[in-house]
C-alpha cells in the first residue's frame, strides 16, 4: 500500500507543478475585468432603484408601526362586519310604515305562529290551545290594529293639553288607591 501511496503522491505533485499555458493572458484578464464591471454596473442600477423604493423596510420602527396599523385596520374591519351583520339581523324586527297604517312585519308564517304561541302560553300557561292558521292570522291582524289605535290615541292625548292633564290626574289618583307591588 505504501508503494501505491507513494506513486499517488508523486502524480499529484507532478500535476501541481505543471501549469497550463495561456495564449494572451493579458487579454483574458482584461475580458474578465470588463465582464465583472459590466455586471456590477447593471446590478447597481437595479439595486439602487430597489433600495430607494423599499429602503424604509430596513428601519425597525417603521416596520413595527406599519404592522400595528395593519392589525388595527383588520380589527376595525372585523368590528364593522359584526356591526353590519347585527343590523341585518335586526331588520326583520323593525316596524314598517306604509301610508297611515303601521304593522309589525314577520318574515314567515312560522314566526307568526311562534309569536302567538308565546303570547298564549303567557295568558294561560297550563292549558293546550289549538288554533287554526286562519284564526291565528285574524288574531295577529287584530293585535296590529289594536297597536295602531293605541298609538293614535297616545298621539291625540299628547296633542291636546287638557286631555293630557286629565289622564295624568286620573293616573295619579289610581296610584294613590292601588299600591305598587
Amino acid at each position: 500500500m505504501t508503494a501505491e501511496n507513494d506513486r499517488y503522491e508523486k502524480m499529484v505533485e507532478i500535476l501541481r507543478k505543471s501549469r497550463p499555458e495561456m495564449a494572451q493572458p493579458e487579454k483574458l484578464g482584461e475580458e474578465v475585468i470588463r465582464k465583472i464591471e459590466l455586471k456590477n454596473h447593471n446590478s447597481l442600477r437595479v439595486a439602487d432603484l430597489i433600495d430607494s423604493i423599499f429602503g424604509w423596510v430596513y428601519i425597525g420602527w417603521v416596520r413595527r408601526s406599519l404592522v400595528g396599523a395593519a392589525v388595527l385596520m383588520a380589527a376595525l374591519f372585523v368590528y364593522q362586519q359584526a356591526f353590519i351583520f347585527r343590523q341585518v339581523k335586526n331588520i326583520s324586527k323593525l316596524v314598517v310604515i306604509s301610508g297611515i297604517e303601521t304593522s309589525k312585519t314577520f318574515s314567515s308564517d312560522l314566526e307568526k305562529r311562534l309569536t302567538l304561541y308565546k303570547m298564549s302560553t303567557r295568558l294561560s300557561p297550563g292549558e293546550d290551545i289549538k288554533i287554526s292558521a286562519g284564526e291565528l292570522g285574524k288574531f295577529l291582524d287584530s293585535y296590529n290594529n289594536l297597536q295602531l289605535k293605541y298609538r293614535d290615541l297616545l298621539r291625540i292625548i299628547d296633542e291636546n293639553p287638557e286631555l293630557k292633564s286629565y289622564f295624568e290626574n286620573k293616573l295619579e289618583q289610581e296610584k294613590k288607591y292601588k299600591p305598587d307591588i
